[in-house]
């Protein structure tokens, strides 16, 4: 008796060390730095614009003091940090690198942005006007319009908006992810707004997909290059409704895509996360959101 006993226990004590460091793990790759901007000013209304008719990307326009050429950043509420792309920033005066950090000051609208210690990646064009990403951290502590409707978006606002008040919901900004309840089919359901899955309503995975989509739906494959990976996506009509709160907004697509890698297969599906909103689904709205307050608004 006391041998089986021995090996549960050691059985057990082995599955709580996994489990654990498991845990430490995850918790560790996937919490970011500290918010490494410095942000001052409201910025005034920033057009959106899309470099394509699909709408893959959300780009914003920045300058630089005493440079007078255009450049943009993808917005990416998916992207902890905001970061630049080595190849195109090389003969930008404004930017001083050192290795994979750079010091820079520039201005999205009136905003002005500061950091000695934004992170620089291997990617980009040598030609490209699109010279990174501004993250989830601009979001940070902040508030934030982003109007879909009107095409613009608004950071570091000193006001809540007055078609908000009193018509806003909870939502988790949890390592720098946007993280909000709704009611998909009549079930409360968990979704990560991820703006940088712009040209997609929700991507989800694939048994997901399976119930989301319509029967008879006809399914557009495409192919996308991401960082390093080839990822395949499949796509199809969908009809029903997300509902957040008292706002009702129409899911007529739905996407899963394959090539992941199986820690981001795992994590979505595994965490409770039916999916990831991009861009699409709010194109008719307007999103309002209160880092501070961990409040959010749809209209």
């Amino acid at each position: 008796m006391n041998i089986f006993r021995k090996i549960i226990l050691s059985v057990f004590g082995t599955v709580v060390v996994i489990v654990l460091g498991g845990y430490c793990y995850f918790n560790q790759k996937f919490t970011p730095e500290n918010n490494y901007l410095t942000v001052n000013n409201e910025s005034g209304r920033i057009p959106i614009q899309w470099p394509a008719e699909d709408k893959s990307a959300l780009l914003l326009p920045i300058s630089f003091p005493g440079d007078p050429a255009p450049y943009y950043l993808q917005f990416d509420t998916g992207a902890v940090y905001t970061e630049f792309y080595s190849v195109p920033i090389q003969s930008i005066k404004g930017i001083r690198v050192d290795h994979d950090r750079a010091a820079s000051t520039f201005y999205i609208g009136k905003t002005k942005i500061s950091s000695d210690r934004f992170k620089v990646s291997e990617t980009g064009s040598k030609d490209s006007r699109i010279i990174g990403t501004l993250g989830a951290d601009i979001l940070e502590d902040r508030k934030t319009l982003i109007s879909f409707k009107d095409r613009f978006i608004i950071f570091n606002l000193s006001e809540e908006p007055a078609a908000f008040k009193n018509n806003l919901i909870d939502f988790k900004f949890k390592r720098r992810k946007i993280i909000v309840h709704g009611l998909l089919n009549g079930k409360e359901e968990k979704f990560l707004y991820d703006s940088g899955t712009s040209a997609y309503e929700l991507l989800t995975h694939k048994e997901e997909w399976a119930t989301l989509k319509l029967p008879h739906s006809r399914i557009t494959v495409e192919k996308a290059q991401s960082r390093t990976d080839v990822l395949t996506s499949y796509t199809a009509d969908s009809h029903t409704i997300i509902r957040f709160s008292n706002k009702e907004i129409p899911l007529t697509e739905v996407t899963y895509v394959e090539g992941f890698s199986g820690t981001q297969y795992m994590l979505m599906k595994f965490s409770g996360m039916t999916g990831m909103l991009g861009n699409k689904i709010f194109l008719q709205n307007s999103i309002y959101m209160d880092c501070s307050k961990e409040k959010i608004g749809f209209n």
